[in-house]
């Protein structure tokens, strides 16, 4: 089995870090793995907790300037030494228990998609699942593409498969990132499986509660996608 890197980036999550990062090294138990973690300077000591813990297989990275979410993500990948990488959330919505199959399905595709909206797949919270699954609609008929859930961000991917992409083009912003991650991989005709994966929940503190401005804000990112596109190939 290839060296496998999982990327959390962090921000204000030190109650959660430890928590996830033994629940992802017990699913991974056997292979050859690191976690990265990827703090944003987190004020709340988070990059601190890490370290502490002593993990020989955790890599802890520390971004002192230009935070966000995106970036940190793409100073993960940059950072990391496996074969294949996985990314997820450090807030336990994205569940360590989905990793090995993801992975071992990479043995046929080159990228493997959470999604919330296949059969299976599934928000605790029906007027955000309503809403989230109504906003994939609209990316998907903006895009013409076929992936169900274009911004739960929790995927595994080849590393030959990601470094054919321009990390240029898609890792800036906040969630928005996934869905020109998501749109690209299909430009390259990727070939991709989406599993069905239930949204966990926070052990500590409060997620992000701008669920509609958030939206709005995808929505924007979504058309300038399409835009940029379209300008490129005229």
């Amino acid at each position: 089995m290839p060296r496998i890197s999982v990327i959390v980036p962090t921000f204000n999550e030190r109650e959660n870090i430890i928590p996830l990062i033994d629940g992802i090294h017990q699913q991974l138990e056997g292979l050859d793995h690191q976690i990265v973690v990827v703090d944003d300077n987190s004020p709340d000591g988070t990059f601190t907790t890490v370290q502490a813990g002593g993990h020989s297989f955790v890599k802890a990275v520390l971004r002192k300037t230009d935070p966000g979410l995106a970036k940190s993500i793409r100073t993960g990948l940059e950072a990391a030494d496996g074969d294949i990488f996985v990314v997820m959330d450090s807030d336990f919505n994205h569940q360590p228990v989905y990793i090995r199959q993801m992975i071992v399905n990479l043995e046929f595709y080159e990228a493997v998609v959470a999604s919330r909206f296949v059969y299976g797949g599934l928000m605790d919270d029906r007027l955000r699942h309503l809403l989230s699954w109504s906003f994939n609609i609209f990316v998907r008929m903006l895009t013409g593409k076929y992936v169900t859930d274009s911004l739960y961000g929790f995927y595994a991917i080849r590393r030959r498969d990601m470094e054919k992409l321009d990390y240029d083009k898609i890792f800036w912003g906040y969630g928005d990132y996934c869905i020109r991650l998501m749109y690209y991989l299909q430009e390259n005709q990727a070939r991709i499986l989406q599993i069905p994966a239930v949204n966990g929940r926070r052990l500590k503190g409060a997620g992000n509660s701008r669920f509609l401005k958030v939206f709005m804000q995808y929505s924007r990112e979504t058309v300038r996608l399409m835009w940029r596109e379209r300008i490129c190939r005229k």
